[in-house]
């Protein structure tokens, strides 16, 4: 599996291009306050450590990467580190605490990063219901909108409306959009004239180019185990 995996991110990768390698710039104030949903995790007590982004699926759901999601959350009220939904600079729509993280049974099921199966969920301590959730789709466009927040922009939210698909698989897909260190968990979002559809998250990157893993069974039916309206 693994061995199919890596020939199939290295046949997607194409000649480097400058606009490729240049990292997502931040989206005006009034752009991203469009996408309350997209927000990232944030430890008080260790500020500068590194972080991943995640989506809102349901009101106390954060769909992120496998690695993000690694580890145990503490259910202590004291516990610190928290989703940050919608930051903008020093303003947030919502900041609840991870009180449990769940990942992909999977991942590094043979000891090693496995993009295929690189995604989990982020459980939170009390249901966000004044945003709407991002519904769930399959993608079926050449062209794809990937946001978050990374390292250069730790406080804005990052992106691009118009990530070319360079190839597609079962599991994994490879866009054209440059992804560095906190755009790990990142929604990949196709846009239609009914509104937004989460259909990957960024697993990592290769030469450039993000790797996303596609929303499939697993998340669908750990979305609905988990999902709870009430704290």
């Amino acid at each position: 599996m693994i061995l199919r995996i890596l020939l199939f991110i290295f046949a997607a990768l194409p000649v480097a291009a400058e606009s490729h390698l240049t990292p997502m710039l931040p989206l005006p104030e009034d752009k991203a306050a469009d996408w309350p949903a997209i927000g990232r995790v944030f430890d008080p007590k260790n500020p500068n450590r590194g972080f991943c982004s995640g989506a809102l699926v349901a009101p106390n759901l954060v769909l992120t990467a496998g690695h993000c999601a690694g580890g145990t959350a503490s259910k202590d009220r004291d516990a610190q580190t928290v989703f940050l939904a919608g930051a903008f600079n020093s303003t947030v729509f919502a900041s609840r605490r991870i009180v449990e993280r769940i990942r992909h049974p999977d991942y590094r099921k043979s000891g090693q990063h496995s993009p295929e199966a690189d995604i989990g969920l982020w459980k939170l301590d009390s249901p966000i219901t004044d945003i709407t959730p991002l519904p769930l789709g399959r993608p079926q466009q050449d062209t794809l909108a990937l946001l978050g927040y990374h390292r250069l922009a730790p406080y804005r939210l990052s992106g691009r409306t118009d990530c070319p698909v360079r190839k597609a698989a079962a599991d994994l897909f490879v866009l054209g959009c440059r992804v560095i260190s906190g755009n790990s968990g990142s929604p990949v979002l196709q846009l239609g004239p009914d509104g937004a559809e989460l259909v990957g998250v960024v697993s990592s990157q290769s030469g450039g180019d993000a790797i996303a893993v596609s929303i499939g069974p697993w998340s669908r039916t750990n979305i609905a185990i988990h999902r709870s309206d009430a704290p």
